[in-house]
């Protein structure tokens, strides 16, 4: 029953994804009652895909350094530069302006490897974007916040590291617990066991995160609107760009940098300012989860059709 069951998340991942979000929204109850179970299911997502990537392929990009550093000074420092531009000529209120070059500026999102090992792209790549980018996230989060938006972060060095060791450490230590207990062979036959748990793992998030924002959206609608169209819009425009200005990687390489550019870890980037970004910040966050849930439905038949089959 449960493989059947996990077979089923499996088969029909994309608009299950999408369905959790507009539950979490039509169910404001259920989004509050599975709202603490936010970080466990970002830590079981990555947990889970980390058992699926294939580590050679890993290495392989980190043998290849230059590539990995051009496609991270892209997404933490050229994608926000570009987008304070594009803010900044449209005219754009001050705390959705700070909102969209805040998005830009974010690493990967957490379940980035998820999403890509679901379309068929390069999880591998998407891991180490990643990790790499949330790493580097003290170094660049300075220069975007006192140099291109003047504000004043207030955090210390402490709780960064305590969220990058929940997002990014413990699911690394449980997989590789994983590992030493079971062999390679029994993970492989029950790939889609795995996948179906991934999916799970991220609709669980899907409708927690949507925890406060029906309030919203019956006291602001037009608000709540702006922001998640401006969400869809800075997602398919980093994608774009992202996918164009990498088509030296090959379809599947330059299609996962579009998918790690376009989707953007905005809780750490929330946690990171400390509140120093404005309260509008906060509804982003969560209307920003549109695009990353629903997206991955929409772009499908895109993939299958340039991805080669099998991918």
């Amino acid at each position: 029953m449960l493989t059947a069951f996990l077979a089923f998340l499996n088969r029909h991942a994309r608009p299950i994804l999408a369905g959790g979000i507009f539950a979490g929204l039509v169910l404001p109850d259920l989004a509050a009652l599975l709202r603490p179970l936010v970080e466990a299911a970002v830590v079981a997502s990555l947990s889970l895909t980390l058992l699926r990537i294939d580590w050679p392929t890993v290495a392989a990009w980190g043998r290849r350094p230059l590539r990995a550093v051009v496609g991270l000074g892209w997404i933490l420092l050229g994608a926000p530069v570009l987008t304070l531009g594009a803010v900044t000529l449209l005219g754009l209120p001050p705390g959705l302006a700070v909102a969209l070059v805040f998005a830009a500026a974010a690493p990967p999102v957490t379940a980035a490897p998820a999403f890509a090992l679901l379309l068929g792209l390069d999880a591998a790549l998407a891991l180490l974007l990643l990790v790499a980018g949330t790493a580097l996230l003290p170094l660049t989060l300075g220069p975007v916040a006192f140099w291109l938006l003047n504000l004043e972060l207030s955090i210390g060095l402490g709780p960064f590291l305590l969220r990058v060791a929940l997002y990014i450490a413990l699911p690394f230590l449980i997989s590789e617990a994983a590992r030493r207990f079971v062999r390679r062979e029994w993970l492989d036959a029950r790939a889609t066991d795995i996948n179906g748990l991934i999916v799970l793992a991220l609709v669980v998030f899907a409708v927690a995160i949507m925890d406060g924002v029906t309030a919203r959206l019956l006291s602001d609608p037009w608000t709540v609107a702006g922001f998640t169209a401006a969400a869809f819009i800075l997602n398919l425009v980093l994608q774009t760009i992202g996918v164009a200005a990498f088509f030296w990687l090959g379809r599947r390489g330059a299609l996962t940098m579009g998918l790690a550019s376009g989707y953007r870890n905005m809780a750490i980037m929330l946690v990171l300012t400390a509140g120093m970004a404005g309260p509008d910040m906060w509804l982003y966050v969560a209307v920003a989860q549109f695009p990353i849930f629903v997206m991955p439905m929409l772009t499908n038949p895109v993939y299958r059709r340039l991805l080669p089959a099998g991918a």
